[in-house]
């Protein structure tokens, strides 16, 4: 089900998604939909999940934390980017989210809650927000603007991203208590 709302958002963006389209595209009732998701959103929920399921852990895994999350958050903007029309609901927070494994690791290696959740949000604050702008969101916003200027402005790097991102984890790895 999740996989078939996923094609039809894919092609033609969320608005083109209901119950009653994707019920025609799986070959049932809309009515029997329900008895699975209670709503719209609960639908959206479950391909957000979806496809976070689809970021892997790189292979071989780095051995430095650091290159760790900033290689998972890559993959999670190549993830994104294969599904622009959802991006906007990349951060969002469902149940059975596997985010909290992240947390957790960041509490091990040493870092306070209160420092794990800030490092945590800000990573995938900021890996959503770059995968919005690079999917072309934001590209309304240069009209106007001197040509030369709308073109740099469109280009979004994931060295940009990659760099950005191992400053910000650089930055709170410096509160972890020395070992």
């Amino acid at each position: 089900m999740y996989s078939e709302a996923l094609k039809i958002v894919d092609a033609e963006g969320l608005e083109a998604l209901s119950m009653r389209r994707l019920a025609r595209e799986v070959g049932v009732e809309a009515a029997s939909l329900y008895h699975h998701v209670p709503n719209k959103d609960a639908l959206i929920d479950g391909m957000v999940i979806k496809v976070r399921s689809e970021v892997r852990v790189p292979d071989p895994v780095p051995e430095d934390w650091i290159d760790l999350f900033v290689a998972i958050f890559a993959e999670f903007r190549r993830v994104n980017a294969e599904h622009p029309n959802l991006v906007m609901y990349a951060a969002r927070g469902v149940d059975s989210d596997p985010q909290p494994s992240g947390f957790d690791f960041l509490r091990q290696i040493g870092f306070s809650a209160e420092d794990a959740i800030g490092l945590w949000q800000s990573m995938i604050a900021f890996s959503t927000g770059f995968s919005l702008f690079s999917s072309g969101f934001a590209a309304a916003g240069t009209a106007g603007m001197d040509p030369a200027l709308a073109e740099r402005m469109s280009e979004w790097r994931d060295e940009t991203c990659d760099r950005t991102l191992r400053t910000i984890i650089e930055g709170y790895a410096r509160t972890l208590p020395t070992r």
